[in-house]
């Protein structure tokens, strides 16, 4: 559960706008893991990444159409925010060229590529999401995108 993890309580419950106060630390939840969009920074894969396993998570690993179409609605709630095109997922062939797999450890069953790619258009090794589509690409590792980090849910 997602919700409740370090959960702060806001006085008074309704902002001046009279909206319900429902932010939990920016965490998401769907199924039994919980997603944090960070759209708000731009950083290149490996720094993303970084900050994805200082929150106590990894960069997102995408298991299914269901989980690919919840990362997709999100990230056009935030398609208005200084991201670019694609935010970073946790997808890498770094190791071997082809050889596709999550920094997570899930395996890499379900895919979602953009037409043409992969590609390896100059070495790209990191996986990114397009934003207005939720389809994959190859990407720069070096480019400075928003990210994407997932982490179990609590029991």
């Amino acid at each position: 559960n997602c919700m409740f993890d370090n959960l702060i309580f806001i006085f008074p419950l309704f902002t001046p706008q009279n909206v319900p106060i429902t932010e939990t630390n920016g965490w998401m939840t769907y199924g039994s893991n919980c997603y944090k969009f960070k759209s708000d920074t731009r950083k290149s894969w490996t720094s993303a990444r970084h900050d994805c396993v200082a929150d106590g998570a990894d960069l997102v690993s995408i298991t299914s159409a269901g989980e690919n179409q919840f990362v997709t609605a999100n990230m056009a709630l935030i398609q208005q925010s200084p991201t670019g095109i694609s935010m970073w997922m946790g997808g890498h062939d770094s190791m071997t060229e082809g050889g596709w797999e999550w920094t997570d450890g899930s395996p890499f069953r379900f895919i979602h590529w953009n037409a043409g790619n992969p590609d390896d258009y100059y070495g790209e090794d990191c996986l990114s999401m397009l934003i207005n589509s939720g389809y994959w690409n190859d990407d720069n590792c070096e480019y400075k995108r928003g990210y994407i980090c997932k982490r179990r849910g609590e029991k």
